[in-house]
C-alpha cells in the first residue's frame, strides 16, 4: 500500500517591518496573541544607540505638525539572531524562524495633548513560516497585516513533497 505524500510549505518573508504601541516585537505579539512558544534562540548584539531629542515646541511652523506626535527619545538595538517559535493557527502546526539582522527601535513620543507613550518598531531581515498547511500560513500572514499593518518587502513560497513513491511490503 503506498504511503500518502506529505507536503511541507514554507513562506519566506524579507524586509518585514513591525510597528506597535503595546508589543515590542513580532515574536512578543505571536506569543501573546496566538500562544507561540520559543524553542530556540541564538542572539548576538551588534550595536545600541540611545538619543534624547529636545522637544522645542516653539519651532513648530505648520498647524499639522503641531497635532502630530513629537519624538522625545530614540532607543535602537541592532542584533543578529536566530529564533524559532512553534505554535498552532487554524489547527495547523506552524514553525516561525526569525533569521539575520533585526533592528529594534523604541521611540518615546509626546502626543498633542501632552501624554507620552512608546512606539515600538522592529525591522526583520528574514522570516520563514513553515507548516503542512499553506492555507493556514496565508491566513496568519493576512491577519497580521490587517491587525498590525505589517509591511513586507517580498514573499516567496516554497513547497517540498515528502514520502512520494515509497511502498511498504508485507
Amino acid at each position: 500500500m503506498p504511503q500518502q505524500p506529505h507536503e511541507t510549505v514554507a513562506l519566506i518573508l524579507r524586509g518585514v517591518i513591525f510597528k506597535h504601541t503595546e508589543y515590542q516585537s513580532l515574536q512578543e505579539y505571536l506569543s501573546a496573541k496566538y500562544g507561540f512558544k520559543k524553542v530556540k534562540e541564538k542572539k548576538q548584539a551588534v550595536s545600541e544607540i540611545k538619543q534624547m531629542i529636545p522637544a522645542n515646541h516653539e519651532k513648530i511652523v505648520f498647524e499639522e505638525e503641531a497635532k502630530s506626535p513629537i519624538v522625545l527619545e530614540e532607543n535602537e538595538k541592532k542584533m543578529s539572531l536566530l529564533e524559532i517559535y512553534e505554535g498552532t493557527y487554524l489547527e495547523a502546526r506552524i514553525s516561525v524562524f526569525i533569521m539575520g539582522d533585526v533592528i529594534q527601535r523604541e521611540d518615546i513620543v509626546e502626543g498633542a495633548s501632552g501624554e507620552q507613550y512608546s512606539i515600538f518598531t522592529a525591522e526583520y531581515q528574514m522570516m520563514k513560516f513553515v507548516s503542512r498547511s499553506g492555507y493556514s500560513l496565508q491566513r496568519l500572514i493576512e491577519q497580521m497585516v490587517i491587525d498590525l499593518g505589517l509591511e513586507i518587502k517580498s514573499k516567496e513560497w516554497v513547497f517540498h513533497r515528502e514520502g512520494v513513491n515509497k511502498l511498504t511490503t508485507q
